[in-house]
């Protein structure tokens, strides 16, 4: 998956507050849940510009779910209306952009292979404003708070999400980098220690919901560039993306090149990351691309088994897309072949690789699809261009 060239619709969603006089919620307390003692499932996954998907058996039938290690679990408005799920709570949030949403709670029964999960509490939302949120998320998302019930294996060279009640029953364990897992309460949200210079460190959200390798903080990112962690950035027009409380502003937008990037002591080298404007900082889903990843919530430790060399990050086109309202060129970084082909923000997206783009999901994954390729003829409303990597 190129980086950095697709906008996709960011479900993430922090807890501002759940307690309600000085009262933690049963909601909180109750679940989730694991009946059995001994298990290990495997479920297959699949990775699209990303996003990891999966299955998960609700009402007698399976859902797609994204799996998202930075947000709680969530699920469509339409779902919980179908299975009956009563309202047992409310919560605030803010989302991926800093927008205040105050969400109704539902708790769930979930199947996973062949164990089941009980009282998961879930953040209800509606999808249906938004195209690419129904294209992209399905019917949910399956959040932080079930890390704890077992030890959660990510391996994509295997196109398998395992859930195991011991770590010894996995592999990719021996020889792997160890570093620590850090959870400060509900939702568990996982957090790893970073390097992001000589003399700066910091922590950051592992989230598997979010693309890039690293995205970077405003705090990370004054503290990087104080020691002299950064190289050079990179600098571009439009929107960081679109979330559940909607499209984020045009503006100027960075990226900036960390020197030496590292996860406790795994070294991940020269890393490009995007900036955003909420702490913490992201580690995302392309870890994933070099690295099985297991997390070991109860004991706060993470591992990663490479299985991949890493090379230097791959360049991207030099633009973003939005699809709520036909497809959308929302965002061009400077001196990029996007930018040099005329490429500017608002401009409609007629078709990709000769593919017509319009708000339909199969359209939607068509226009991911053919971002992930080295060269890329788009067309759009006055003109069109073949672009390639540099």
């Amino acid at each position: 998956m190129a980086r950095f060239c697709s906008t996709l619709f960011s479900a993430a969603l922090y807890i501002l507050s759940a307690v309600a006089n000085g009262q933690v919620p049963s909601w909180q307390t109750d679940g989730p849940q694991i009946e059995e003692d001994e298990f290990l499932i495997e479920l297959p996954i699949e990775l699209l510009a990303g996003k990891i998907y999966l299955n998960i058996e609700m009402g007698g039938q399976p859902r797609q779910f994204v799996l998202d290690t930075g947000s709680p679990s969530m699920i469509s408005a339409s779902l919980a209306a179908e299975l009956g799920l009563q309202t047992v709570g409310k919560s605030q949030g803010v989302d991926a952009h800093g927008v205040t949403i105050e969400s109704n709670i539902v708790q769930a029964e979930l199947g996973l292979g062949g164990i089941r999960l009980r009282n998961v509490p879930m953040f209800v939302a509606d999808f249906s404003s938004s195209a690419a949120a129904q294209c992209l998320l399905g019917d949910g998302i399956l959040g932080s708070e079930v890390l704890p019930l077992c030890v959660w294996q990510i391996d994509l060279p295997d196109s398998t999400l395992r859930c195991a009640s011991r770590k010894s029953q996995l592999d990719h364990l021996r020889g792997s980098s160890q570093q620590k897992l850090h959870s400060y309460g509900y939702p568990h949200t996982p957090y790893l220690d970073t390097q992001l210079a000589k003399q700066a460190k910091s922590k950051a959200m592992f989230d598997t919901g979010s693309a890039p390798l690293f995205v970077i903080s405003p705090p990370d990112l004054a503290g990087t560039q104080r020691v002299g962690g950064i190289a050079g950035y990179v600098y571009g027009e439009g929107s960081s993306g679109t979330s559940l409380g909607g499209k984020s502003p045009n503006r100027r937008q960075q990226k900036a090149a960390i020197k030496r990037l590292a996860i406790g002591n795994l070294k991940l080298g020269k890393v490009e990351a995007v900036q955003r404007d909420l702490a913490p900082s992201l580690v995302g889903s392309s870890i994933l691309e070099e690295h099985v990843v297991t997390l070991d919530s109860a004991a706060g430790k993470i591992y990663f088994d490479r299985y991949r060399k890493r090379s230097p990050q791959r360049s991207s086109f030099g633009f973003a897309l939005s699809f709520d309202g036909g497809t959308q060129v929302s965002l061009v970084w400077d001196n990029s072949p996007a930018a040099q082909a005329g490429l500017e923000v608002g401009q409609k997206v007629l078709a990709l690789n000769d593919i017509p783009a319009d708000s339909s999901c199969p359209s939607i994954r068509d226009a991911l699809t053919s971002l992930q390729g080295d060269s890329l003829k788009i067309e759009w409303a006055g003109g069109t261009a073949e672009l390639k990597r540099p």
